[in-house]
């Protein structure tokens, strides 16, 4: 069997999946570097994409894909249990911009100092969090500049809701083409465009990228007072495990009072008041 072969095997087994190019261009990308498919050339795979300093959650997510691409097409996974890449607990310590490094990016967006995609993949981000997962995974029907809405989708197992679209970023987002196709590869190199542009150079010995914006938001609603839950829910993140799974449970529910029920879900911090109250960089888009 030929590699186009284990492409078409592979994703056909893909069918139906939002996330379908998501998962393709890794196993695409894979099948492109390896000349053997053996457990040898899966290692060196993994080591290349550590040395293009892929984060360790997305060397983890390329390892899986490449396993799924071996049993789909029925070819024995050369790894024992356990010897996946591990993430140590040093590549735990996310890196996270400081608001003035934000506020710096959205000022040269704002006086037309970036292109038109760049300007509107970091209004995105630093409206949402948008991983860059999410981004690239964009579709023209997943946003209503008429309704105001879009909806994203995520690869992290969390929840796929729609968002309220302020009137502060809309402009940067009409100006966008969403038909337009980008890799992961293309849209971190955007990432670090938006950051030469702005004459921060000098972040380039650091380990960043869209995700450091996302934590920054997430550090900055926590420190406005946001319910923990809310932000969870606002960032979509995953559900919880342990013991704060059950008090996010009850805080999403249905309450029963003298004006009836009504639902309480854990989004119910709708965004407007996300925006109005907490957001510490929709203000700057004005």
């Amino acid at each position: 069997m030929n590699k186009t072969e284990l492409l078409e095997k592979y994703s056909s087994n893909l069918s139906g999946s939002k996330n379908h190019n998501h998962y393709m261009s890794y196993a695409r990308d894979f099948l492109g570097y390896a000349k053997e498919l053996d457990k040898g050339n899966i290692t060196k795979y993994v080591e290349h994409l550590r040395r293009k300093r892929m984060s360790p959650g997305t060397v983890n997510f390329a390892y899986r894909v490449v396993r799924r691409l071996f049993i789909v097409n029925g070819l024995e996974w050369p790894f024992n249990r356990g010897e996946a890449p591990l993430i140590s607990q040093r590549d735990e310590y996310k890196a996270i911009l400081a608001p003035n490094i934000i506020e710096t990016m959205i000022s040269k967006a704002k006086n037309g100092g970036l292109a038109t995609d760049e300007g509107a993949f970091l209004a995105l981000s630093t409206t949402y969090g948008l991983r860059r997962e999410e981004m690239v995974n964009l579709q023209p029907g997943d946003l209503s500049l008429r309704n105001n809405t879009i909806y994203v989708a995520t690869l992290k197992h969390g929840r796929q809701r729609y968002h309220l679209i302020p009137p502060e970023i809309k402009p940067y987002l009409k100006d966008h083409n969403f038909e337009t196709r980008y890799s992961l590869t293309i849209m971190s190199q955007m990432f670090w465009r938006v950051v030469n542009k702005s004459s921060l150079e000098f972040l380039k010995q650091s380990r960043l990228g869209w995700h450091s914006i996302r934590h920054s938001l997430d550090r900055q609603l926590a420190k406005a007072g946001m319910n923990p839950f809310a932000i969870k829910a606002f960032l979509r993140w995953k559900g919880g495990s342990g013991e704060l799974a059950m008090p996010e449970r009850y805080y999403g529910g249905i309450t029963i009072g003298f004006e009836g029920a009504h639902t309480e879900a854990i989004e119910a911090i709708e965004d407007e008041e996300v925006f109005e109250k907490y957001h510490p960089f929709l203000g700057l888009w004005k």
